[in-house]
């Protein structure tokens, strides 16, 4: 575990944002340089790189590239002062980007620089309101997780610049703590089960936060959920080698009567579907069910690391941990478990596990963290991916203003986010049990399931008596089919902005979510 938090927390390879550097400057580094823009700007940066290092064929090959749809790129040899051959790679971006999607199109940058970039010149050849989307774009183009022994990474660091605007100290900071955050994450989803256990999981993010100021942590572990009533989370990981536990960080804010924000967490180290085991193709890549939970603490991480909520409200990030393991102590279908928010849910698919455990961790919220926002975010259905795409998070907003709000997070970090149903009315008749409260899993799959997956925590959250803001993201094919095999670190960019920008008490501001939604539904 030690080593698996090293690997995280101090990568070998590194990357740093710059306000802005002379062309000159980086060809006197002597390193290869990676330039990425759209058609204009990605000439004119070019044009002065053409003559700085002497190579006028670069500014013949950026005007004779055409983008297309994916994007395309160019490579052109220079030799630098100590006669060592270095190359000049030129990045064309598409000019198409719809009402939806982020105007910089970070899914190329990422999709074009991806395991490309250590230890080289990055130049952003791009305007100012694109800086931020750009720069986590670049981000996940390293991550930090291989066990290669062939190819083992060595010590670097990438430098990241931009040309043709100057973001500001704040946004670089942003960026700079972001990006970090969003490494740990891509690494932590990227690792196999063998190293990230539930227990694992717990002692490093425990590592991350030890010298943080002002924050403090809460644990519910092992036995102890069930004694405490946990009962969702506890039969989920009980069959597990790890024990589950509920892990809640805090980081106090520096106002004073303020109520929090809650960020919950699904941490599914793996996924066999315990009773319901799934294929053999369909159980590979479960490592990755823990992203909502990396998202949620990458996020917390690069908040507090800035001294937390810019509104000064106490900020929670709530990790429900567990491993879903198949054998004779496993939840089975039929169970009826008792949740900590009081409701009953009768089990008729232990493979629908990842609502179960944030039912409770948003129960845990409700009950015990004087919150006003509560965002949970959760690999959560593979439907998820027919419904909003692979680069689109499916979201669900209980008023329609923070709908609002998360778009235009979501195109500003380029984690893109497009709204799924809020309609409880309509929908939470799939769960109805002739036995319980509810059942796990709907009726028909065919009716909306990714709204209704996220409308099942919903219910727990309102059964608690929790009448604040309230949001859902599932985030189950961008979390790393843009990368293919690798994880993206997707959500801490999008909700590291948006809390950014999150006022000073939201209470005010919420439409009551009790009162939109008829009681007949709830």
């Amino acid at each position: 575990m030690a080593r698996a938090s090293e690997t995280l927390l101090k990568p070998l390879q590194n990357m740093i944002f710059r306000t802005s550097s002379s062309l000159e400057g980086l060809a006197a580094g002597g390193r290869s340089i990676c330039v990425v823009g759209k058609k204009r700007a990605l000439c004119e940066a070019a044009a002065q790189l053409s003559q700085v290092l002497k190579v006028p064929l670069l500014s013949q090959q950026a005007e004779a590239l055409t983008a297309g749809y994916s994007g395309t790129k160019v490579e052109s040899p220079w030799m630098d002062s100590r006669e060592v051959l270095r190359k000049v790679t030129l990045v064309a971006l598409p000019e198409e980007a719809g009402r939806i999607v982020t105007r910089v199109r970070p899914d190329i940058i990422a999709k074009q620089l991806h395991g490309k970039i250590a230890g080289q010149e990055v130049v952003l050849a791009v305007e100012e309101d694109d800086a931020l989307a750009a720069g986590l774009a670049v981000a996940r183009c390293m991550s930090p997780y291989t066990a290669k022994v062939d190819k083992p990474q060595e010590e670097s660091t990438c430098r990241v610049t931009f040309f043709g605007c100057k973001p500001s100290d704040q946004t670089i900071k942003h960026i700079g703590l972001a990006a970090e955050a969003i490494r740990v994450a891509q690494g932590l989803v990227d690792m196999p089960p063998n190293i990230i256990t539930p227990t694992s999981l717990k002692n490093i993010v425990l590592d991350a936060i030890r010298e943080i100021p002002n924050v403090s942590y809460d644990l519910i572990e092992g036995d102890e959920l069930r004694t405490k009533g946990y009962g969702l989370l506890w039969a989920v990981g009980k069959c597990a080698v790890s024990p589950p536990c509920l892990l809640v960080l805090t980081h106090k804010g520096s106002g004073h009567g303020q109520k929090g924000v809650a960020l919950v967490g699904k941490g599914i180290t793996f996924d066999t579907g315990g009773a319901a085991l799934k294929s053999r193709d369909g159980m590979c890549g479960m490592k990755r069910d823990m992203g909502g939970a990396a998202g949620t603490f990458g996020a917390f991480l690069a908040l507090a690391k800035s001294g937390g909520l810019p509104s000064g409200r106490p900020l929670h990030c709530v990790l429900c941990i567990a491993e879903n393991a198949i054998g004779s102590a496993c939840f089975l279908q039929d169970d009826i478990l008792t949740c900590y928010s009081g409701l009953t849910v009768e089990i008729n698919n232990t493979d629908a596990e990842g609502r179960l455990v944030l039912s409770d961790g948003v129960s845990h919220v409700a009950k015990h963290l004087d919150c006003s926002m509560v965002i949970d975010m959760a690999t959560l259905t593979g439907a998820q991916g027919i419904s909003t795409g692979f680069h689109h998070g499916l979201f669900l907003a209980s008023d329609e203003d923070l709908e609002r709000e998360i778009v235009v997070a979501g195109k500003h970090s380029g984690d893109m986010v497009h709204p799924g149903l809020f309609a409880p009315e309509m929908l939470m008749h799939e769960f109805d049990s002739d036995f319980a409260d509810m059942r796990n899993s709907v009726k028909n799959r065919g009716n909306a399931q990714s709204s209704c997956a996220g409308l099942f925590i919903y219910r727990h959250l309102t059964h608690c008596g929790y009448t604040g803001r309230w949001l859902h993201v599932d985030m189950a094919s961008p979390s790393y089919q843009p990368l293919g095999g690798f994880a993206t670190g997707w959500g801490v960019g999008l909700l590291s902005t948006f809390l950014q920008d999150l006022p000073r008490d939201a209470s005010d501001a919420s439409n009551d979510a009790a009162e939109n939604v008829p009681s007949s539904s709830l």
